[in-house]
């Protein structure tokens, strides 16, 4: 038996609630019979200097610290690593190590896991408990005793997700009073599925894959009505990349859920997977919104971030939702390499016209090109932003609302860190018309929220 922790990092953006990710890993160690124990640092109320970090760790005497490593922390994440590398073997798992695989090795860890890691990290445990050889592990990328890194070859992606570990077995681990608790809380959310067919060229697939696959509907039930029962759940989210795809399953999921009870969710969407009948399903099933992906108001930027979505189509959605009492959250990015004048003043004309249909919107929005995205490799070079996670101070943005006041819809969703950064050198005109629609963003949206009063917005004006 191994003894592993599981450590989320301090977050310069707060959590609320316990890491899906974690109850997932957790659940499947102990299910292989390894011992477990976690810290989300990255919670409200949660324990966040390194020197506290560093004696929770040791009181369990862990075999392996594994670190969920994000892009936008990754400086921070880095600089605790390398002060517990001098005492425990460490692994880097999610969405950072699965695009870029190899840099963890060089920032203090010993282990690299790309992809989904339910089995790769329980296949590591066994390695560490002398059960396996790490160079048989697909999908780890380790440095060996003389200091030469090995690379395995990609695992491929779970298909059968009912097979997984319930994460609701790993809920005893989170710490209430890390989230400002009294109680046990779950998750905020729950995953029906894994995977995206899309292609943006603004999105890494790499983390969950194009392969779409999905839970029985008897599965995300049985999860949903736990959460009622065990925790008191009222409402929840669904994670999912792409939550609609599938008329048939759609069909059996929204019977499932409806026959749960009245418990309320929402999830995000591509705009091409819902239809009137789709719709009628999810509402009758408990979903009260629907966060779709639109991305840009231009047709021609559509085509060319490979999004597989019209603009019409968009506003049909949004008086579909309309009609069947549904919430509708419509995501629109803005910076893209090259951007026009043109095109922004369509979006801050769809913005009005959407946002008069009962539509609201994403807060933020200014494109950041990540890692292991055509974006990226497409322009880093070109622009000059090569590895700028590691380069440039970290991308911090203002946390979101704690209430739905005008000041704070103001300051959580006008304010865009990544506006400042200006990846692609767009100029002031550019930059100014991007300011402004994400004023239009949070004006409509207060608007939507809390009644007709205009908010009082100053110029943003780009820096």
């Amino acid at each position: 038996m191994a003894r592993v922790f599981l450590l989320n990092p301090p977050s310069p953006e707060p959590v609320r609630t316990p890491l899906l990710a974690f109850g997932y890993l957790a659940a499947a160690l102990e299910r292989a019979g390894h011992a477990v124990a976690l810290l989300d640092a990255s919670a409200s109320h949660a324990l966040t200097d390194p020197e506290g970090i560093e004696q929770t760790i040791a009181a369990f005497a862990p075999d392996l610290v594994g670190l969920h490593i994000k892009t936008l922390h990754v400086q921070p994440a880095y600089a605790l690593a390398r002060r517990l590398s001098q005492r425990w073997p460490l692994c880097a798992g999610g969405p950072h190590p699965t695009v870029v695989p190899i840099e963890p090795l060089a920032h203090g860890f010993r282990y690299s896991l790309r992809g989904e890691g339910d089995e790769t990290l329980c296949e590591l445990a066994d390695a560490l408990d002398g059960r396996r050889r790490f160079d048989t592990i697909p999908g780890l990328l380790f440095l060996c005793s003389d200091g030469a890194m090995k690379i395995n070859p990609p695992r491929n992606f779970i298909l059968d997700l009912d097979s997984l570990a319930s994460p609701l077995s790993a809920l005893h681990h989170f710490d209430p009073t890390w989230y400002g608790a009294a109680q046990p809380i779950p998750y905020g959310g729950l995953l029906s599925s894994r995977g995206c067919p899309a292609a943006c060229t603004f999105c890494s697939n790499d983390v969950t894959g194009r392969r779409f696959r999905y839970r029985s509907a008897q599965s995300v039930a049985e999860e949903v009505r736990a959460l009622h029962e065990q925790y008191g759940a009222q409402a929840f989210v669904f994670f999912d990349d792409s939550f609609a795809v599938g008329r048939r399953r759609m069909e059996e999921l929204g019977e499932a859920l409806a026959r749960v009870g009245r418990i309320g969710w929402s999830c995000t969407a591509h705009p091409a997977h819902l239809d009137p009948a789709t719709l009628r399903h999810m509402k009758r099933a408990g979903c009260g919104g629907i966060d779709i992906g639109m991305e840009s108001a231009d047709p021609e930027r559509l085509l060319c971030i490979g999004k597989g979505v019209t603009v019409e189509r968009v506003y049909q959605v949004i008086d579909w939702c309309r009609e069947a009492g549904l919430h509708i959250v419509v995501n629109l990015m803005f910076g893209w390499p090259e951007e026009t004048p043109r095109e922004l003043e369509r979006a801050i004309a769809f913005l009005e016209r959407a946002g008069q249909a009962g539509a609201l919107f994403n807060a933020r929005g200014v494109l950041v090109p990540y890692p292991g995205t055509p974006i990226y490799e497409q322009n880093h070079s070109r622009y000059g932003f090569t590895e700028w996670w590691l380069r440039e101070a970290p991308l911090t943005y203002t946390p979101f609302p704690t209430e739905w006041s005008q000041s704070e819809v103001l300051r959580a969703y006008a304010e865009d860190a990544a506006l400042h950064r200006n990846y692609f050198r767009h100029p002031r005109e550019v930059r100014t018309l991007i300011a402004e629609a994400l004023r239009q963003k949070a004006e409509r949206t207060y608007e939507q929220l809390l009644g007709p009063k205009k908010m009082s917005v100053p110029a943003a004006g780009a820096r």
